[in-house]
């Protein structure tokens, strides 16, 4: 009796979606947008080819790219004020009592300009979209890749925390991820052989790593690419990240 009424209450408090789900690759550093929207296609024909999708839509949250050094800049300084976890992300905004789950529209408007003006410019146009998604009542999956992974975090975290308290209605299935902290009903992916992550890691904090893939210099010598090596069929992590997108999007 007591399972049941566990399951009911958690029924009722899941978000009922209108939609199928929103399905966003959020790309990295020297990425062009023809670049960017190819991954985005791989990640879809993929879906298809394993039959998880379900009529979800896909979008594409461009992240541009100024060249190498001031895009490796970028990231040192989004890494300069990554939080330890989530609760330190809402800390920060008023010297320590705003609680997580609830932030005013004047701090929102003000973290939002604060961010979009130093360390991520595409953020406002990022949250727009994901703002439509989620009125037309699709649940929202964000794909990141590498440094897509930092604007993931901060846009679900402004999302659930800000006014329009997006709690359940959006997650993260991140790949190759640098960033240090997972939200939770999110996923990642990094590979042991993923050099790029390794390398960051020397001198920040990030995720470990959770699976191996092995060393495919003929594809990418870095083991870092989206589509050439965590897409490529042949390899362990693209059923992974398939799947992950799969259950989050139900």
């Amino acid at each position: 009796m007591l399972k049941r009424l566990i399951l009911l209450a958690t029924l009722i408090a899941s978000p009922v979606f209108a939609a199928p789900a929103a399905v966003v690759f959020v790309n990295g550093i020297q990425n062009t947008f023809d670049d960017s929207v190819a991954s985005m296609l791989v990640l879809k024909a993929n879906m298809k080819a394993k039959k998880l999708d379900k009529d979800f839509v896909y979008g594409n949250a461009y992240n541009a790219s100024n060249g190498f050094f001031s895009d490796m800049w970028q990231v040192f300084q989004q890494k300069k004020h990554e939080t330890q976890n989530v609760k330190d992300f809402w800390r920060m905004l008023d010297g320590g009592t705003t609680q997580a789950g609830w932030m005013s529209q004047d701090i929102y408007d003000k973290y939002l300009n604060a961010l979009s003006t130093s360390s991520m410019p595409e953020l406002p146009e990022h949250l727009k979209m994901y703002r439509q998604y989620l009125a037309e009542g699709r649940k929202l999956v964000l794909v990141a890749h590498s440094q897509g992974n930092l604007y993931a975090n901060t846009e679900q975290n402004m999302l659930i925390s800000g006014p329009r308290n997006a709690q359940g209605k959006i997650s993260s299935v991140g790949v190759a991820s640098p960033a240090q902290y997972l939200l939770p009903g999110s996923s990642y992916i990094t590979s042991s052989w993923d050099q790029v992550i390794n390398g960051l890691r020397i001198i920040k904090n990030a995720l470990p790593s959770n699976i191996s893939i092995g060393f495919h210099p003929a594809q990418d010598i870095l083991g870092h690419s989206f589509v050439k090596i965590y897409m490529n069929t042949e390899y362990p992590a693209a059923d992974q990240v398939l799947n992950n997108v799969s259950l989050q999007a139900a």
